[in-house]
């Protein structure tokens, strides 16, 4: 239980300077009136947690000297100072130690502000109407930072990129995938090969058309970045890719029905993955995730979608709620596989889709009978190291954003 200090009201010295107008302070919550307008307030423990003096360590590195265990319940501040510069001084109650803080800093880092920040400004959604495919070329990304940048920015916004000037060739995959992130293997290996099968273990394998769906929603963790390469084509009229933006579809199921928007973020769905005898190109297994379709943050904003629906298992909720769930799930099906939220796309060989496996759901059309062969390459990065690489860029190419918010995506819940 923490213990409300009983300090003095501490010193106060407030040096004529461009940036702090005023301080106050009330009980362990200091404001600061900026002199240009505006005003942030700040926790005394988070003040002495993220001190950014020697003697505390850095956070960004994780090379840190200082524990929370060492902060005193009645922590309060002594004395307040602000110099010509506008650097605050705060003279901690307990300890002897002063932490000195750049006022360009304190903005940056101020909590409300930070929380402000949304990455919806950032997150352009889209339906069939738009006619646009954002385009980078394979040389531009790998000559340097600039067309690497692109790349990520681009699937950052849209949730998608189409990459061309791919070598055609299985080598060419994994050189793609390794501008994102680490090449994640699972039961069905590194790369998993698409090729029509006259055994069909798997309808990827089939030429049949497959309705629009995120990848291994019955995963704890779906992969976050999925790449789609073309080798071959199958003829025109037959085997066209469909992308549809699970973003934009929630987006229309909430303004139709909140209700059922506000059920699929609360209610976990069973998705589940059983194969009890390895197949080419996959091991045996049984996989069970159960999370909710919408991943939510705390402020209610989307940062996730899975939606796979061959892979929803049997349903096992609440009887009472049975029926609005499945209200729900038909409601948003319909929306998933309404023509007017896809894009479609016929890939010709050397030609890749760079999408978030988290917002953007794929497909494509059947081409039973097209002429040719359709052989095409599927891998798969994680989340992670896509905003890592995103955010590295733009620090290095001075682009803004290289601290903001960015979509965790439909983790486990």
């Amino acid at each position: 239980m923490l213990i409300d200090p009983v300090c003095a009201a501490p010193e106060v010295t407030l040096a004529d300077n461009p940036e702090i107008a005023g301080l106050a302070l009330d009980g362990r919550e200091l404001t600061i009136d900026w002199r240009f307008g505006g005003t942030d307030r700040f926790n005394l423990f988070w003040l002495r947690d993220n001190c950014p003096g020697p003697e505390t360590g850095d956070k960004w590195t994780a090379v840190r000297r200082f524990s929370l265990a060492q902060i005193d319940e009645t922590l309060s501040a002594r004395r307040l100072s602000v110099d010509a510069a506008g650097r605050l001084a705060v003279e901690w109650s307990t300890g002897g130690a002063v932490s000195h803080y750049e006022p360009a800093w304190l903005k940056a880092m101020s909590p409300a502000r930070r929380r402000a920040r949304t990455f919806e400004a950032d997150c352009t959604l889209w339906d069939g109407s738009w006619a646009e495919w954002p385009a980078v070329d394979f040389a531009a990304v790998e000559a340097g930072m600039t067309g690497h940048a692109d790349l990520l920015e681009a699937v950052a916004r849209y949730g998608f990129a189409l990459v061309e000037g791919v070598p055609a060739a299985p080598e060419g995959t994994e050189r793609l995938a390794a501008k994102v992130g680490y090449i994640r293997e699972n039961d069905f290996g590194r790369v998993f090969d698409i090729v029509s099968e006259p055994d069909v273990w798997d309808l990827s394998q089939s030429d049949s058309a497959l309705d629009p769906h995120t990848d291994d929603p019955y995963r704890y963790n779906p992969p976050g970045i999925s790449f789609l390469h073309c080798l071959e084509a199958s003829g025109e009229g037959g085997g066209a890719s469909i992308l549809v933006d699970g973003f934009k579809v929630c987006a229309a199921l909430k303004q139709a029905d909140p209700a059922a928007f506000q059920l699929l973020a609360e209610t976990p769905v069973e998705f589940v993955r059983r194969r009890l005898d390895p197949v080419p190109q996959g091991a045996d297994v049984h996989l069970v995730a159960r999370a909710p379709v919408i991943a939510l943050d705390s402020d209610g904003r989307q940062i996730g979608f899975r939606f796979h629906e061959r892979s929803i298992g049997c349903l096992a909720v609440d009887p009472d709620r049975m029926d609005a769930l499945y209200r729900a799930l038909i409601a948003l099906t319909k929306l998933v596989t309404d023509p007017a939220f896809a894009k479609r796309r016929q890939l010709a060989p050397g030609q890749a889709l760079v999408f978030d496996n988290q917002r953007v759901m794929h497909g494509r059309t059947g081409f039973e009978g097209a002429p040719g062969r359709r052989w095409m390459r599927i891998t798969q990065t994680d989340r992670d190291q896509f905003h890592s690489r995103l955010r590295l860029l733009r620090a290095r190419l001075g682009r803004p954003g290289a601290d903001a918010p960015l979509p965790a995506g439909a983790f486990f819940g």
